[in-house]
């Protein structure tokens, strides 16, 4: 399992996961490697943090931890900014990273899992932080037509 983040013109991640991810894994992937991940060296963070509603991501203690990190202000299930179920317009994993590493990474026949693993990590320090950009002002658009059609599908319209 691979874990994939992005934030502004920057891929967090690749960070991958042996075997099942449950809520104290995941917290620890949170607390271990991605929270690092995210402070910069000016000592920016993140305002907001958006995760989708699978089952490790909704464990109370994750839930706790995001809380302490992001008062208020971050999206998933049951947070304090609800995950709009079956919602993969509006995370741009889901429209465009998912997407984007899969076609280039099946695209020569893999060998094993470190294969795998080299060509996901090659393909994610190939994309440009100008299509990071392009891709976090897309989601903004989608937020919008989310908001103006009263939160239904919009990726017919698009």
């Amino acid at each position: 399992m691979v874990w994939c983040g992005i934030w502004g013109t920057k891929i967090v991640g690749p960070f991958f996961i042996n075997g099942n991810l449950k809520a104290t894994g995941y917290l620890k992937l949170l607390h271990d490697d991605v929270f690092p991940s995210l402070c910069t060296e000016a000592g920016t963070f993140p305002e907001f943090f958006q995760q989708d509603g699978a089952p490790p991501h909704y464990g109370c203690q994750v839930r706790a931890f995001l809380d302490e990190q992001f008062p208020e202000k971050w999206i998933g299930r049951r947070g304090p900014v609800e995950w709009p179920p079956r919602s993969p317009d509006l995370t741009p994993l889901d429209f465009y990273l998912w997407g984007h590493l899969k076609a280039i990474v099946y695209g020569v026949k893999i060998r094993d899992v470190q294969h795998l693993k080299l060509r996901i990590l090659e393909t994610c320090a190939g994309i440009s932080p100008a299509v990071l950009l392009s891709v976090c002002e897309e989601w903004e658009k989608r937020v919008a037509l989310t908001i103006q059609h009263n939160g239904q599908h919009i990726e017919h319209i698009l």
